[in-house]
């Protein structure tokens, strides 16, 4: 590992990933700049510049002071309303690859000491979205059907990176769980608010997902981790991992353990839309905010994507595993784990803590 570290620059800094980075080089000590489109609703350290990475121009402008910058982690994404729908958009590709693009152009350019480039990707790389594919994933399977924005990203950065000084690291979680409100891929909070609403209406916990499946999850914090630790070492230089807790879960069977962290009842799962269910609920949610004496969200800030609640949980969809193999980030030097049901009821807690959601 070589120590060389300066200031990390952290696109996308206000979403699950970015903030947990934060957090992690907040606790090492090193300083960072955050970009993001809207203003903390947090405590930092960091330097924040309020940016739209799509706007060329605006990045050239707003890009001052990067001397220092050794490290880009590149967190940043934009999703459309129906997020997976949207992951098969053309369109959607352009987007997002307009967005990294202008930012490392500029980042070269105003940072001389620019050493690595962190780029996080997830199971659509492997096709989750278009249905099964080989278990386990390994980073050098076959790529499946286009428009992908992972495999454009990728492809772009990995030519951009031919003859420069600098590496890069693409990181492949699995449904990452963590902290930040106005995220649009939250399960946390989702479940969270689901589990108010339904105790606001006098109503049991159900689980109103689909048919049991087994997943793994990535804990923020771990994965924020494992980014710092590609950022030094060699043996992550040009490299893809997939990056998980270590073990497995299963939405449907942690059920009773969400219900009885909650004090609640449940009952025989109801299979439902919870993107069709949550549409009138904002009043409820209002109510349990002034009744707790919650902060101040709305359940749109809260939970921007019932859909993505919905998708995550299996409703509407084959009951397909997902398990990705972690073997060759394990084996070039990174490997924490965690139990992935403790981690879910930590984070629940940390919601409820911090005045999120109700205790």
């Amino acid at each position: 590992m070589t120590e060389h570290r300066g200031t990390t620059l952290v696109a996308g800094a206000l979403g699950i990933v970015g903030r947990a980075v934060l957090e992690q080089l907040a606790a090492e000590g090193r300083p960072a700049i955050g970009l993001s489109r809207r203003t903390p609703d947090f405590d930092s350290g960091a330097r924040f510049i309020a940016l739209d990475l799509l706007d060329r121009d605006a990045c050239a402008a707003a890009l001052t002071g990067l001397e220092d910058v050794t490290h880009l982690v590149y967190a940043a994404v934009n999703e459309q309303p129906e997020i997976a729908r949207g992951w098969t958009d053309p369109g959607h590709v352009a987007t997002n690859l307009a967005m990294l693009s202008n930012l490392v152009e500029v980042v070269e350019e105003r940072a001389p000491k620019l050493c690595h480039i962190t780029l996080m990707q997830g199971t659509k790389a492997y096709g989750i979205h278009m249905g099964p594919f080989r278990l386990p994933a390994r980073e050098d399977d076959p790529r499946y059907m286009t428009p992908n924005f992972y495999y454009d990203q990728q492809d772009w950065l990995t030519a951009r990176q031919q003859g420069k000084d600098w590496h890069w690291t693409v990181m492949r979680p699995q449904l990452v769980c963590g902290y930040a409100l106005g995220s649009p891929m939250n399960i946390i909070a989702g479940v969270g608010a689901y589990a108010a609403i339904c105790r606001e209406l006098g109503l049991p916990l159900r689980f109103p997902g689909g048919e049991p499946r087994t997943i793994e999850l990535t804990d923020g914090a771990l994965l924020a981790r494992s980014i710092g630790w590609a950022g030094e070492s060699a043996n992550a230089r040009n490299t893809v991992f997939n990056v998980t807790n270590g073990d497995v879960f299963v939405f449907a069977h942690f059920w009773r353990r969400i219900a009885a962290h909650f004090a609640m009842p449940t009952d025989v799962p109801h299979p439902h839309s919870l993107a069709r269910s949550m549409v009138d609920k904002e009043a409820v949610w209002q109510r349990i905010v002034e009744r707790h004496g919650l902060k101040p969200t709305t359940l749109a800030e809260l939970v921007p994507s019932w859909s993505f609640i919905d998708y995550s949980m299996g409703y509407g969809s084959r009951p397909n595993d997902v398990i990705l193999s972690t073997i060759r980030i394990r084996q070039a030097g990174f490997g924490d784990c965690l139990d992935s049901e403790e981690m879910f009821l930590g984070w629940l807690t940390r919601l409820q803590s911090e005045g999120v959601l109700p205790r």
